[in-house]
């Protein structure tokens, strides 16, 4: 490991190995809205096909056991559809989304999705989409 100024170790001198051991254990939305464009070497870990293959992207702040709010935040969702997604949605095998952020999310064409989780809908809105995509289905089916 290379030391920088002053024997201080930085997280830029950490071995690849190190930083996506890191990078498994956060939140992919905070991975992707703060270390894409860091620079190359940390663009290229968070990118890799194996990490964005299961994305999942729910913010959850517990209060309490059972206080548990989802919500990904504007800015960051914002930066992921129009800088990360372009990039990787031909890539994604299994999606997480929530309610907040499922029309922006879903406005791309995930070729290789086999998986879609629907995270804290209102009920109502649930079925409307169920709805939604039931119909979508029964005209390709008749058609």
């Amino acid at each position: 490991m290379n030391i920088s100024n002053n024997n201080h170790p930085n997280i830029f001198d950490l071995p690849n190995e190190i930083l996506f051991i890191i990078i498994n254990k956060l939140n992919i939305g905070d991975v992707f809205y703060s270390l894409v464009d860091v620079n190359e070497r940390f663009g290229q870990l968070v990118l890799d096909p194996l990490y964005i293959e299961n994305l999942d992207i729910t913010f959850m702040t517990m209060n309490s056991f059972y206080d548990r709010t989802f919500s990904v935040h504007e800015q960051a969702l914002s930066s992921i559809c129009e800088n990360i997604l372009p990039k990787i949605h031909d890539q994604v095998k299994k999606l997480s989304i929530e309610q907040h952020s499922v029309e922006r999310i879903l406005t791309f064409n995930y070729s290789q999705l086999y998986s879609l989780s629907l995270v804290n809908f209102k009920e109502e809105i649930l079925f409307q989409y169920l709805i939604g995509i039931f119909l979508i289905l029964s005209f390709f089916h008749f058609h």
